[in-house]
């Protein structure tokens, strides 16, 4: 799930920009929390 997150970031990322951090999560099945870890990770 978290490649799918990566990818979504790589080939969409006007998308991730646009829905709420939240729902992103709940879709795939993360914390909110947790996404922004993964979200930290990328950024670094």
């Amino acid at each position: 799930k978290e490649e799918f997150y990566f990818q979504a970031v790589k080939n969409h990322p006007d998308f991730v920009q646009r829905v709420p951090q939240y729902l992103i999560a709940s879709y795939l099945g993360f914390t909110p929390e947790y996404l922004s870890e993964i979200r930290k990770r990328l950024r670094s």
